[in-house]
């Protein structure tokens, strides 16, 4: 076995002659946070779809944290982004966060849930974390070879909603 001396992507393009720029959004960026609350009502049907925040495509997502009230009955809600209502609202990536949550017994404030892409059981894939949000999108579901310089929705879908109202809380940190 052999020593290794391995750099991330900020300390190779320092590192370099000349040195590089790196991606503001991984080395020197201001962390911003956008918060949503939505409600879900007794009578919504599954398929609903939950809109918390909008974030650029060219975001990098660091961490999404949810929280909500105990929804009775199964539920089945994954973590996703869609266009914004305004350029059509279609689903990009239904589960590109987080698949299969169930808020059954309710994600209190003191114990919130840490939803991350390369934590999704069906995404799990740390090398992403650098990734932006387009790209993210394009190693799922969408197609995109560069920025398409779109907005895009983050959002819960109900694919089991359950039987009661609740409050549901999406805190994500991001930059750009």
């Amino acid at each position: 076995m052999a020593v290794a001396n391995t750099k991330s992507t900020a300390i190779t393009n320092l590192d370099a002659t000349p040195p590089q720029l790196t991606n503001r959004g991984i080395a020197g960026a201001d962390l911003k946070v956008s918060i949503g609350i939505c409600e879900v009502a007794a009578a919504d049907d599954n398929a609903s779809v939950y809109r918390f925040v909008r974030l650029p495509s060219n975001a990098i997502v660091h961490s999404i944290e949810f929280r909500g009230d105990a929804i009775a009955s199964a539920t089945d809600y994954d973590c996703g982004i869609y266009r914004t209502a305004g350029d059509g609202g279609a689903v990009v990536d239904a589960d590109l966060f987080a698949s299969a949550i169930d808020i059954n017994a309710g994600v209190a404030t003191t114990a919130a849930s840490t939803l991350m892409r390369w934590e999704a059981a069906t995404t799990a894939d740390i090398s992403l974390a650098e990734y932006r949000l387009w790209q993210l999108a394009d190693a799922g579901a969408a197609t995109y070879a560069t920025d398409p310089n779109y907005q895009f929705d983050v959002c819960l879908t109900g694919n089991t909603v359950g039987s009661a109202a609740g409050t549901l809380y999406l805190r994500v940190l991001w930059s750009a």
